[in-house]
């Protein structure tokens, strides 16, 4: 029998826990031409919710496009991402391949090519910058622009949606976020800025001396309820011929915080494990599975860090939350508050740690957490 639970970018088709109320809020953003900011921790499901909600926006004939602006490295590389995701999306729209790539007239700084993978069928497209040789800011413009213009003359709808957008601050380029809001404000569309990075993402559209202040409405992603993911967990073993009690299902919930991925990806562990039915030791063996498989991603976290933000973040997985100025946690940690200071700030934009409603800052990450207080 087959796994139900998936770890991946969910695909339309896949199951796919609550978000009811979140899709339908996204969609009708859409429709309306609203411009969105998408924020929540990694691994919270942001791109696989967009990604449902352009393909239910496709089917009313809106067109899609999706750039990834995860790592930006250069203006030529935003470039680049922001050409290709147009084109592409034009592509699915209407296909180039069948007529006469029309709409590429319209780019005429943009350079397409398509080829058909001989194994699936299916085309590949390649895009580069019809004067390589510009200077990226003018390049950026220049498609900027063209975009503009192109929407100005068609009358279809259109949803752009820009996944990890605060990563265009690494770019270290000023120009950039202003030439961006420029002509997005201008543009026919609706727009959808994801990020995980919440602290940059949030001072990009939140501080009023930045361009992009208060320009789109901010929705934030909460962690799943609690009655829906045992709902869900239960319903999935036993579409998949498997069965899971609510008590078992509820405990599976709780030990991951009802975070999206660790939810899809204990229950997948717990699947796999256990025989007609899931049992309470099964999650548990699936659990501690599920912290070894995930100390090669961690390892590569703190190998980043310095020593100073280590300690730091040790200290608060050992708390659990805590007041990070208190004299009691500093003693008890060896922290001074100068350290603290200089540590939090990036932990934070980093989005390892965040402050709750009580003011007390913890790890964001449930798993992350658990395996920092086993591992130190």
């Amino acid at each position: 029998m087959r796994n139900p639970f998936h770890t991946d970018i969910l695909e339309p088709e896949q199951p796919f826990c609550n978000r009811v109320n979140e899709l339908r809020e996204l969609t009708s953003h859409g429709r309306n031409g609203m411009n969105v900011v998408l924020f929540a921790p990694r691994r919270y499901g942001k791109t696989s919710l967009v990604k449902r909600v352009q393909y239910k926006l496709h089917e009313e004939n809106v067109c899609v496009i999706y750039a990834q602006f995860m790592r930006l490295v250069s203006v030529e590389d935003l470039v680049h991402r922001l050409a290709k995701a147009i084109v592409s999306g034009l592509h699915e729209y209407e296909s180039l391949l069948e007529k006469g790539q029309r709409w590429l007239k319209h780019f005429p700084s943009i350079r397409a090519s398509f080829t058909i993978d001989p194994a699936t069928g299916l085309p590949s497209i390649d895009v580069q910058m019809a004067i390589r040789q510009l200077d990226p800011i003018v390049a950026l413009e220049n498609v900027l622009e063209e975009v503009g213009k192109f929407l100005e003359k068609e009358n279809f709808q259109v949803c752009i949606a820009l996944d990890e957008f605060q990563d265009i601050v690494d770019i270290k380029e000023p120009r950039v976020e202003a030439l961006l809001r420029e002509h997005i404000q201008r543009h026919k569309a609706s727009y959808i800025f994801l990020g995980s990075r919440r602290r940059v993402l949030l001072d990009i559209f939140n501080n009023r001396g930045r361009p992009f202040y208060q320009s789109a409405i901010m929705m934030e992603l909460n962690a799943l309820p609690e009655n829906e993911c045992v709902e869900f967990i239960v319903e999935q073993f036993r579409q998949a011929g498997k069965k899971c009690s609510g008590d078992v299902a509820r405990a599976l919930t709780l030990k991951v915080e009802q975070y999206p991925y660790y939810l899809q990806a204990l229950a997948y562990r717990a699947f796999e494990i256990c025989n007609d039915e899931c049992t309470d030791e099964n999650v548990t063996a699936a659990y501690e599975t599920l912290l070894e498989s995930e100390r090669y991603g961690y390892q590569g976290i703190i190998q980043g860090l310095s020593t100073g933000q280590l300690k730091l973040l040790r200290a608060i997985a050992v708390e659990g939350e805590v007041a990070l100025t208190a004299n009691n946690f500093l003693q008890a940690h060896r922290l001074t508050l100068g350290g603290v200071q200089s540590a939090r700030k990036l932990l934070s934009d980093q989005d390892l740690i965040e402050q709750n409603a009580n003011k007390l800052w913890r790890i964001v990450d449930p798993i992350f957490r658990a395996w920092l207080q086993q591992a130190f």
